[in-house]
């Protein structure tokens, strides 16, 4: 019995701890603040989906293509998440963390970062996919959505995109106060600034 209740004290950690580094990494990448990392992400939000183009399309353009990545998930990503795995695995050991609860973290963690933070985030650019239709996720879904799409078109007088880290769910956007729920005038200046800084992914 203990041992469940720790197991399921460890996937509840775990999903916590994907949201927290989850939004962490998605709010670095946009602080421009990880040089060509930072420049990678912005592809798809100043190129293929930017904040005065259609959010959704038939099929997703994935910027990623004809460069390094796991299926569709970029550099960008793959290379703090390497980082942050060896930094847990060697936290763990140090911290003598049994193998079991070892497993359970790095099962969940990295389950529920690339069903987030890739598999969601890629649908929600789709357009009429299936979960718009489903009664019991609709109403989730579409408020999530309209919420990475406000994360799309808000950008500050720095040229950033600034609100709205998480992707299915929005806890660590409300707890460090960048959430935003209504799509704000459109920060005509703060574009031309975006474009500028990164003027070399877009004249690609």
């Amino acid at each position: 019995m203990t041992n469940i209740l720790f197991s399921t004290a460890w996937v509840f950690g775990s999903v916590l701890s994907a949201e927290l580094l989850g939004y962490g990494l998605h709010r670095l990448l946009h602080s421009g603040g990880l040089g060509f990392l930072s420049r990678n992400h912005m592809t798809h939000h100043l190129v293929l989906y930017g904040p005065l183009q259609e959010q959704r399309s038939h099929h997703y353009h994935d910027a990623t293509t004809n460069s390094v990545s796991l299926g569709n998930i970029g550099v960008e990503w793959l290379l703090p998440s390497t980082l942050l795995i060896v930094l847990a695995l060697v936290g763990f050991h140090w911290l003598q963390v049994r193998m079991l609860f070892q497993a359970i973290y790095f099962f969940t963690t990295l389950a529920w970062g690339f069903l987030m933070f890739s598999y969601l985030h890629d649908v929600m650019h789709i357009e009429g996919f299936w979960l718009e239709q489903n009664r019991l996720l609709r109403r989730w879904f579409t408020s999530a959505r309209k919420l990475h799409d406000i994360h799309h078109r808000v950008i500050n007088n720095d040229g950033l995109m600034n609100t709205n880290f998480g992707i299915g769910f929005f806890l660590f956007d409300r707890l460090f106060g960048t959430i935003c729920s209504s799509d704000l005038a459109f920060n005509v200046d703060g574009f031309q600034v975006a474009k500028e800084k990164f003027r070399s992914i877009i004249e690609r």
